[in-house]
């Protein structure tokens, strides 16, 4: 595989110590100041106590495989990550069973992304691709589930995720780190860090590869970020980062669910025949400013992203796509009769512009699938627009009560024009339309008793259609009389795009939840209960994972639970300073329409309803660590909205044991020892398919060992 420029990657490496994190009220990491690299290594992922309810924050755990978004949010409740392909391709990405049918790209909606407080997500609300995303380069990530992103600006379904870069403030250090694994899986990453709290900075380029769990499944990803900071005055500090991605990876595609209970490894067909791949190549810069006055804090950042994709499938896809950013906040602390608040104000803007144009796989009536660029059939310019205005007041109502709230006004803006000639056949492809809505949440909190809070809140949020679910492709008919080589761009019944009616999607969410540590044990635990208007549904095809049809349903419903406990089950067992723990997760998304004159109460497609993960894990202070992990899915997700077909539950174990001797770790790790065969996602969904098995299935990886080794200098 002819892969990524390497050229580009050491011109970016150069330039990482000029830029910055866009840190807005940013939570600190428990990091040794005289090492940057020092990170709290946590084997049980969950809440901290010290932040606000409406947050949750993720630790990355260092000391087993840190790769992909799945190791990342493994043990988080409330997120549902599912692999497709594996390794660093797109999983679905879902909070609260946001995004669960995907447009024509298929680019991943429901959640809106951020890094360093600026969003990563294109301005028509999609996140696109997600390779950019590297664990090892992150402090934390910050989770604010469903309506809460209200409180960061957010307008998507799922919430908003902000994954907070790591600083450089310490002494100078560098750290190496290699992971080598099972399907010829490689990592490296090489950092370095330094400065004080005046000036520093850090950088850091990372490298990934595997051969894949199946056929036609290779990828590599070269991914660089730094950042750095200066306080220019007691009152003035700038911040500066840059981010840069280059991937590509070989897309298999699904398969069929009995293909996966063989264990087969073939991929589709026409996949490796018309060499299926997706390409993609992001730069994002930005900077930033903080700056305080009395009682006042305003922040300001601004970012530019430019990213290229070539997605080849039964088309070429060729996309160019700039982004502009812009996050300010100004806010005040104010006295208020129980104590002090905070009152504030922000904005959030972005801009984006994408050329797009569609290709044949291969020429002829029928594409020959040779995966070469054949005849253009659509050139379309697109853009969006996205504005929002938020208000917020954090105010104590006594000792022990809090309130939050924040309301918003949202404005989206989605125009597609038509470059490709137009005839009656084949009609211009054009779109001009605004979105508007107001946005909300009210959130209040109770410290009951000692390290116990309990929690309750409402919310409003609108999120508008992507680009990808408002223009498909019509397949068109191939006609020998027209010429073998142009019946799909120019006969009676040509490929083209079309712009379908799909308006606005909204939820009303109200949650309640208690979080703190009883005795031996820490807990999370939210239930909420939400009604949809709008939800986006849709069918596309199985193998070419194109869009059938979509539209807005009437009334959809979730009822839902984000749980987890830690429990320190005992300590000086074997050893002084020993600590055995034990750690269980639930998340449970129960989507479903609401009385729809076709399929009733039935639940949606694609996403499961119960995910279950439990930890066990020893510790013998001394730096030596032991951890067995399952993850069980008691029944699969539905394949169609009839509900005649459902994917089958499953259980997977996993292991590994670590030593962290200060500047040195070492792990080794299992994942899926026993090579359980399951079905890890539903790609797409049909209406009703009888009970049949069509090939729709992605399938979970099989066991893979993995040893790794970190040194910081």
């Amino acid at each position: 595989m002819s892969f990524v420029r390497k050229a580009s990657f050491r011109a970016c490496l150069s330039a990482c110590a000029l830029f910055t994190p866009a840190h807005l009220n940013a939570e600190e990491v428990n990091t040794d100041p005289a090492d940057p690299f020092l990170l709290e290594t946590v084997i049980v992922i969950g809440q901290r106590p010290d932040l606000p309810p409406e947050t949750y924050k993720v630790d990355p755990a260092l000391e087993g495989r840190l790769a992909t978004l799945d190791d990342l949010f493994r043990g988080t409740p409330g997120i549902l990550l599912e692999p497709v392909f594996g390794g660093v391709d797109h999983p679905r990405f879902a909070v609260r069973g946001s995004g669960l049918q995907r447009g024509a790209q298929p680019a991943g909606r429901g959640v809106e992304l951020r890094l360093d407080g600026l969003p990563m997500t294109y301005a028509d609300t999609s996140f696109d691709f997600v390779e950019w995303i590297d664990p090892l380069t992150f402090d934390d990530v910050s989770v604010l589930r469903g309506g809460r992103g209200v409180r960061a600006g957010g307008t998507a379904l799922g919430g908003v995720i902000d994954f907070n870069g790591r600083g450089g403030a310490g002494a100078p250090t560098a750290l190496a780190r290699g992971e080598i694994g099972g399907f010829g899986f490689r990592r490296a990453q090489g950092a370095v860090a330094g400065g004080d709290e005046n000036l520093n900075g850090y950088a850091t380029g990372t490298w990934f590869s595997q051969d894949g769990f199946r056929e036609h499944n290779e990828q590599e990803a070269w991914r660089v970020y730094g950042n750095g900071e200066a306080a220019v005055s007691d009152v003035l500090s700038l911040r500066g980062s840059v981010l840069w991605s280059d991937s590509e990876l070989e897309l298999p595609g699904p398969q069929t669910e009995a293909q996966v209970e063989a264990g087969s490894r073939a991929a589709q067909p026409f996949n490796v025949s018309g060499d299926w791949r997706r390409f993609a190549e992001r730069l994002r810069v930005a900077a930033g400013a903080s700056y305080e006055f009395g009682d006042y804090l305003f922040d300001i950042d601004a970012g530019f992203m430019d990213t290229d994709v070539e997605f080849r499938r039964r088309d070429v896809q060729v996309e160019a796509n700039e982004d502009w950013s812009l996050v300010s906040r100004l806010s005040r602390a104010v006295a208020f009769p129980a104590g002090e608040g905070d009152v504030g104000v922000s904005v959030v803007y972005q801009h984006n512009d994408r050329r797009q144009r569609q290709f044949l796989n291969g020429g002829g009536a029928q594409p020959t699938f040779t995966g070469a660029r054949g005849l253009k059939w659509a050139d379309n310019d697109f853009s969006a627009s996205r504005l929002s205005f938020l208000a917020h007041i954090d105010a104590p109502l006594s000792n022990t009560v809090s309130l939050s709230l924040s309301g918003g006004w949202n404005r989206h803006h989605r125009g597609i024009e038509d470059n490709f000639p137009t005839r009656e056949a084949r009609p211009a492809a054009t779109l001009d339309r605004d979105y508007e809505e107001l946005s909300g949440l009210a959130f209040l909190s109770w410290e009951a008793a000692e390290n116990v809070t309990l929690f309750a809140g409402a919310s409003y949020v609108m999120e508008p259609p992507t680009y990808d679910i408002l223009i498909i492709n019509i397949a068109g008919t191939p006609n020998p009389i027209d010429g073998p080589m142009n019946a799909l761009v120019n006969g009676d019944d040509p490929r083209r795009p079309v712009i379908l009616d799909i308006g606005e999607q909204t939820a009303t969410t109200i949650e309640a939840g208690a979080r703190g540590r009883v005795g031996p044990a820490a807990f999370d635990v939210t239930f909420y209960r939400a009604w949809l208007d709008g939800e986006i549904v849709s069918t596309s095809d199985f193998v070419s994972q194109t869009v059938i049809s979509a539209g807005n349903a009437d009334d959809t419903l979730r009822w839902g639970a984000e749980a987890s406990a830690n429990v320190d089950v005992g300590s000086d067992l074997l050893f002084d300073g020993d600590l055995l723990r034990l750690g269980l997760d639930w998340t449970w998304t129960d989507a479903r329409f609401d009385g729809d004159p076709l399929f009733g109460d039935n639940q949606l497609p694609i996403i499961v309803e119960h995910v279950f993960e439990a930890r066990l894990g020893y510790e013998t202070g001394a730096g030596v660590s032991a951890e067995l992990f399952t993850t069980i899915v008691p029944a699969g997700g539905f394949v169609d909205y009839a509900n005649t077909a459902q994917a089958d539950g499953y259980a997977t174990l996993s292991a590994r044991v670590s030593w962290d001797a200060g500047p040195v770790l070492v792990f080794a790790e299992g994942r899926n020892i026993t090579d359980a065969r399951y079905v890890s996602s539903i790609i797409t969904a049909r209406n009703n398919l009888n009970g049949a098995d069509f090939p729709t299935f992605a399938p979970g990886e099989g066991a893979a060992f993995t040893v790794g080794l970190q040194a910081s200098f």
